[in-house]
């Protein structure tokens, strides 16, 4: 009997590729309404995994803002894309890409700024019990 080890792969990393192809899927798929994440999206993409991470993935994705399940009779674990999921996948092309863009932009807008202290000038006399008093009795003549 042969046994052979099954690689183990980072969460982040794992995290990443199903999402960045279930939203690849879905826009690639734009014509259907919604698709099933197990049964169009998962199997055909050969991506296999344990209940309690498919639970996790799925409510991540959900939080995302970008993929909404669909709700009524027989669309249970349907998922479709949101509109911020449509301009997501129109100005990047996937998940990947976005983040790849954010890291360049991170990297490329770091400024280090001088800063300027003004100091405020004091343009009225301090507000004190006496001159509440002496403004109270202007506006009483």
């Amino acid at each position: 009997m042969k046994v052979s080890a099954s690689p183990v792969i980072d969460r982040n990393i794992l995290d990443k590729a199903v999402i960045d192809t279930v939203l690849k899927v879905l826009y690639n798929n734009a014509d259907k309404d919604a698709l099933h994440l197990e049964n169009e999206i998962y199997k055909p993409n050969r991506i296999t995994l344990p209940k309690k991470e498919a639970e996790r993935l799925w409510a991540v994705m959900i939080a995302s803002g970008w993929v909404s399940p669909v709700i009524g009779f027989g669309n249970a674990g349907k998922l479709e894309l949101t509109r911020e999921g449509y301009q997501l996948m129109a100005q990047y092309g996937g998940y990947a890409e976005y983040l790849n863009a954010i890291n360049n932009s991170q990297q490329q807008q770091t400024l280090i700024l001088p800063f300027q202290v003004e100091e405020q000038k004091q343009e009225s006399a301090p507000i004190t019990p006496e001159t509440t008093k002496k403004a109270a009795q202007k506006g009483d003549k």
